[in-house]
Protein backbone atom coordinates (compact mmCIF):
# COMPACT_ATOMS: atom_id res chain seq x y z
CA UNK A 1 0.00 0.00 0.00
CA UNK A 2 1.45 3.58 -0.80
CA UNK A 3 1.76 5.59 2.61
CA UNK A 4 0.23 9.24 1.62
CA UNK A 5 3.34 10.63 3.88
CA UNK A 6 6.39 9.25 2.57
CA UNK A 7 5.02 7.84 -0.88
CA UNK A 8 6.40 4.20 -0.22
CA UNK A 9 4.63 1.25 -0.90
CA UNK A 10 4.62 -0.33 2.51
CA UNK A 11 2.91 -2.88 4.64
CA UNK A 12 1.57 -0.54 7.05
CA UNK A 13 1.09 2.85 5.93
CA UNK A 14 0.62 6.09 8.20
CA UNK A 15 -2.51 6.78 8.62
CA UNK A 16 -1.83 10.49 10.65
CA UNK A 17 0.72 12.85 11.39
CA UNK A 18 0.91 11.54 15.02
CA UNK A 19 1.73 7.98 13.29
CA UNK A 20 4.20 9.41 11.19
CA UNK A 21 6.03 10.86 13.99
CA UNK A 22 5.99 8.05 16.08
CA UNK A 23 7.46 6.28 13.89
CA UNK A 24 10.56 8.58 13.04
CA UNK A 25 11.40 8.83 16.96
CA UNK A 26 11.45 5.46 16.63
CA UNK A 27 14.60 5.61 13.29
CA UNK A 28 12.46 4.95 10.71
CA UNK A 29 14.17 6.39 7.75
CA UNK A 30 11.21 6.98 5.38
CA UNK A 31 9.17 8.02 7.74
CA UNK A 32 11.72 10.79 9.32
CA UNK A 33 12.16 11.69 5.81
CA UNK A 34 8.80 12.87 5.76
CA UNK A 35 8.60 14.49 8.24
CA UNK A 36 11.29 16.43 7.60
CA UNK A 37 9.65 17.41 4.17
CA UNK A 38 6.68 18.61 5.89
CA UNK A 39 8.32 21.39 7.96
CA UNK A 40 8.29 19.03 11.47
CA UNK A 41 4.54 19.79 11.70
CA UNK A 42 2.85 18.57 15.28
CA UNK A 43 -0.48 19.14 14.25
CA UNK A 44 -2.22 15.83 14.02
CA UNK A 45 -3.74 15.80 10.78
CA UNK A 46 -5.27 13.19 8.32
CA UNK A 47 -3.19 12.24 5.16
CA UNK A 48 -4.96 12.25 1.58
CA UNK A 49 -7.19 8.75 1.77
CA UNK A 50 -5.89 6.04 -0.13
CA UNK A 51 -8.59 3.96 1.06
CA UNK A 52 -11.03 2.69 -1.54
CA UNK A 53 -14.00 2.69 1.16
CA UNK A 54 -13.50 6.19 2.27
CA UNK A 55 -14.23 7.07 -1.26
CA UNK A 56 -10.81 8.96 -1.24
CA UNK A 57 -12.31 11.94 1.75
CA UNK A 58 -10.43 12.50 4.64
Amino acid sequence: MICAFCQQDVRTPCHTVQEMQQRAADHIDRCENALRRQGGGSHPERAPSTDIGSGGKA
